[in-house]
């Protein structure tokens, strides 16, 4: 990891005042890049305002992929699945491959962002009700690539929502039809252990039909559906518990429904 304020501050201090100088600067260096949160260079480089000033207007795809990026990045690192769903938004906007390494080009530069770097961006080119509601579902796509989207991607994408005024009640719908498609069931056939526990997440048993298992999984639902809390006013620590509720009881439905619809 680099501390790039820190060494500059240090080099420079040790140029103007020998150890002196060095020290205070060492001590300067560091306290800008912890409240600055930079760790690279580029970061450094984004903060000079002869830089941000240079930097060219970006359009509607750079923004979306750097907002992947960011995303992606968000959780730590960039993992294999974070790449394969960027490549999945590249086929499903059906990019040339000019457009492709444009987009990879955004991609990688959105890891080294923050979210104040694509305001101006999403206010141009995001502001219209369809756009904003692809934009949000191309992001939750990207967070839940690796199963379950982490607090923090969560954040960003209702600070993206907040920016472009999408209503809380069109987020949470949103969020649910996103977890949806991501709890739809796979090829293989879900193991005894993990229908066990998905039927015991239904409150049903193996005796039942699916019909029943089903009428069950959406009497849940519309139990614990974030829509209704929302209109009750609920904080939104509840709606984020009801979110994952939800989420759990459509995984819970596709694996019954993987194993037992014949």
């Amino acid at each position: 990891m680099i501390w790039p304020a820190t060494i500059v501050c240090t080099v420079l201090g040790l140029w103007i005042a020998h150890i002196p100088g060095a020290l205070l600067g060492l001590l300067i260096g560091s306290i800008v890049d912890r409240n600055l949160g930079l760790t690279r260079w580029s970061q450094l480089r984004a903060r000079l305002p002869s830089t941000a000033q240079a930097q060219p207007e970006l359009n509607a795809q750079q923004v979306l992929f750097m907002l992947l990026g960011c995303l992606a990045k968000s959780t730590g690192r960039v993992s294999p699945e974070h790449i394969q769903a960027a490549r999945s938004e590249m086929q499903r906007l059906q990019l040339s491959p000019a457009l492709k390494k444009t987009a990879i080009a955004a991609f990688s530069q959105g890891k080294d962002c923050r979210f104040n770097d694509l305001r101006s961006g999403l206010r141009t080119h995001y502001t219209a009700i369809g756009q904003t509601e692809n934009l949000l579902l191309a992001g939750w796509r990207m967070a839940l690539a690796q199963g379950l989207a982490t607090p923090k991607q969560r954040r960003l994408l209702q600070q993206c929502a907040t920016l472009l005024n999408c209503s809380p009640e069109t987020f949470a719908q949103i969020e649910v039809q996103s977890m949806r498609s991501r709890a739809r069931p796979q090829k293989t056939k879900a193991t005894p252990n993990e229908l066990d526990a998905a039927l015991k997440v239904l409150g049903v048993s193996r005796s039942m039909s699916l019909a029943q298992i089903k009428k069950s999984y959406r009497r849940q639902v519309s139990l614990h559906h974030p829509d209704k809390l929302i209109g009750a006013g609920a904080t939104p620590a509840q709606v984020q518990a009801a979110t994952e509720k939800t989420r759990i009881l459509h995984n819970a439905f596709a694996v019954a429904r993987q194993h037992l619809d014949k």
